[in-house]
């Protein structure tokens, strides 16, 4: 299903280079718990393509994360190139992550994600509203150009007219059936958790990112400086944790 994203991920010259194709059972995950005891919150993070699951530490997030004094949990996800590609993220995720949580009794379960992960998150929120109490998209690949022109020339999501609803979805279709559904979620026709948008002014995906961004509310939308990169990525993080859309929560 997801092997024509890659092709298109590669294309935009997402960042990093490709990285290893093996999709092990289970998905390998890093877990940094809260120092302060049992934790309210967990915070699942996806990696952008040619990342792994240390590099959210390396960049910076799990730091930023943590200097918010947060009741939260964080694991960071090795949820790489080949699990897209061989169709088996949604399961390994659901399985190995986000199933543990549940079974740990976390109040909230947030997911979020730069770039591919930005993409994963919403995908994953698609595939499993109810597991998820609130999305970080952060720079995400939201589609081919010519989706995205599309959308453009029908003058945005909210005037563009999907195709019906597609189950299961596959590569010729994929695309055009997350469109749909933010299209639907963001009129509220259909729900799903909070949807929180975040990437530099002067990002390669920006064009993609501004049409979903023109249907979230104002104080779902978190723009920086910067490019497709971790010093732009990490900034949207603070503005979010910083911001009163998260005020209260996870404290």
């Amino acid at each position: 299903m997801m092997a024509r994203l890659f092709t298109t991920l590669a294309a935009a010259a997402m960042a990093g280079c490709v990285g290893p194709m093996a999709a092990p059972t289970p998905l390998r995950s890093l877990e940094y718990s809260n120092p302060s005891g049992p934790a309210k919150c967990l915070f699942v993070l996806l990696p952008g393509m040619g990342d792994r699951a240390e590099s959210f530490e390396r960049r910076g997030f799990v730091a930023e994360l943590r200097a918010h004094a947060l009741s939260a949990d964080i694991r960071a996800t090795d949820a790489t190139f080949g699990y897209y590609m061989r169709g088996t993220f949604l399961d390994r995720l659901a399985a190995d992550v986000i199933a543990p949580a549940k079974a740990r009794g976390y109040r909230e379960v947030w997911i979020m994600g730069p770039s591919m992960g930005g993409f994963g998150a919403l995908f994953y929120a698609h595939a499993h509203t109810a597991d998820i109490s609130g999305v970080l998209a952060i720079a995400p690949f939201l589609g081919d150009r010519d989706v995205i022109e599309e959308i453009t020339a029908a003058g945005g999501l909210k005037n563009w007219k999907p195709p019906a609803p597609v189950e299961p979805m596959d590569r010729d279709n994929y695309q055009r059936e997350m469109w749909r559904w933010l299209q639907a979620v963001t009129q509220g026709r259909e729900t799903a958790p909070p949807i929180y948008l975040g990437y530099g002014n002067a990002d390669k995906l920006a064009p993609a990112d501004s049409l979903l961004r023109a249907e979230l509310p104002p104080s779902h939308v978190f723009m920086t400086d910067g490019m497709h990169e971790w010093g732009a990525w990490r900034r949207v993080l603070k503005s979010f944790l910083d911001s009163s859309a998260f005020a209260g929560r996870c404290r």
